[in-house]
């Protein structure tokens, strides 16, 4: 009886252990699933993760250097309009300088066409005879921006108030006296053999002669 038992006992043993070796092998691998699957799924994020955050960080660069990259042009162009800009003001007041003589000197070339006109127009006269306009002088030059013609006189004298003709090729017309020039200064009457300055209502040319019509 003793060992019929005994017999009993080791087949219900025998037959325990390979079910909950089973059992055990199944619960381990069904964790080590789940621990992978979990493990995949943090890499997953992690790395989903680290790719936004290396986007946002290639973005910030880039957008520091684009700005950077603006700041340093800016500067750049601003340096080289100021050095552009000192190099020509120099240029500028040489050329309005040379311009500025080159027409003091056409006006002092002026001068002695006049006293030669005065020895061939001298039998005419300055004065009116009988109400016809008898002429004064020519236009040797003109100043469209001011409106100053410059008068050679070479036969009788011009003043302030006198009543003009001024007539060419293409001029023709009549105007009154209100200012006269001579080297930079305002007088009252001009006399043969000088240039003035007389402001002009309208355009004239080079040549152009002078009539005074009445005093």
């Amino acid at each position: 009886m003793a060992a019929g038992r005994k017999k009993t006992t080791r087949k219900k043993t025998t037959r325990k252990k390979p079910a909950r070796k089973k059992a055990s092998a199944k619960k381990t691998i069904r964790k080590k699933a789940t621990r992978k699957k979990a493990s995949a799924k943090k890499t997953t994020r992690k790395k989903a993760a680290r790719k936004k955050a290396s986007a946002k960080k290639t973005t910030r660069k880039k957008a520091a250097r684009k700005k950077a990259s603006a700041k340093k042009t800016t500067r750049k162009k601003a340096v080289r309009k100021k050095a552009t800009a000192k190099k020509t003001a120099p240029r500028k007041a040489t050329r309005k300088k040379a311009a500025a003589k080159k027409t003091g000197r056409s006006e002092q070339v002026a001068k002695p066409a006049a006293s030669k006109a005065v020895s061939a127009e001298k039998t005419e006269g300055a004065k009116v005879a009988g109400g016809v306009p008898a002429r004064i002088g020519v236009v040797t030059h003109y100043f469209g921006r001011v409106g100053v013609g410059v008068i050679a006189l070479d036969s009788g004298e011009l003043r302030v108030g006198d009543t003009i003709h001024v007539r060419g090729h293409t001029t023709d017309f009549y105007q009154r006296v209100n200012r006269i020039e001579m080297d930079h200064a305002s007088v009252e009457t001009a006399r043969p053999g000088q240039s003035v300055g007389v402001e002009i209502t309208q355009r004239v040319r080079e040549h152009d002669e002078v009539f005074k019509v009445s005093d």
